[in-house]
């Protein structure tokens, strides 16, 4: 074989091998941040966060209503810069693991849930051995943007709370 033919042939061989390998690749419908994350926002909040090519602003302030280590509860409010699209209120609930490896995730609250998340709150805090005739009993709640208490029997007369947020490595905070 002559080298101009080889000089040829080659390029030729990688730019076939080139455009199959091309055409097995998924499409941008199908990327997504994680594995397990959901392929779209479930709060107006996190959809105003997860927004591309827009300036967006957003304030911010602790609720310190009882201080808990590990657990952060901030107000927020998002616009965009030219107001074109509504603006975003509601609460960030903030968890912070404190072992060997510090994790911390986070979940949005948009405002319009924030009733009921107080009622769930209520109601779980309520929950007892008279709740159901066997002797350990759970409840729980999880808002649509991954914030879940959990209220359950720990020991012959104590109770205990799991708070957790995020969905692949959720942060998880335990109280008694």
């Amino acid at each position: 074989m002559r080298p101009t033919t080889r000089l040829i042939l080659f390029p030729a061989l990688i730019l076939l091998c080139y455009g199959s390998a091309l055409a097995q690749q998924p499409g941008p419908q199908f990327w997504r941040k994680v594995g397990c994350e959901p392929f779209e926002a479930r709060t107006f909040l996190e959809g105003l966060e997860e927004t591309r090519d827009l300036v967006i602003i957003k304030g911010f302030t602790r609720i310190t209503t009882v201080e808990v280590r590990g657990v952060r509860i901030d107000a927020v409010h998002m616009r965009e810069l030219n107001n074109q699209r509504p603006s975003a209120k509601g609460i960030v609930i903030s968890l912070r693991e404190g072992d060997e490896r510090r994790h911390e995730d986070r979940a949005f609250v948009d405002y319009d849930q924030i009733d009921r998340l107080l009622a769930a709150i209520d109601a779980v805090s309520r929950v007892d051995e008279t709740s159901t005739r066997f002797p350990g009993f759970e409840a729980t709640y999880k808002t649509s943007g991954d914030f879940e208490i959990r209220v359950f029997r720990q020991t012959q007369r104590g109770t205990a709370v799991i708070l957790s947020t995020g969905i692949c490595d959720p942060a998880r905070q335990t109280m008694t």
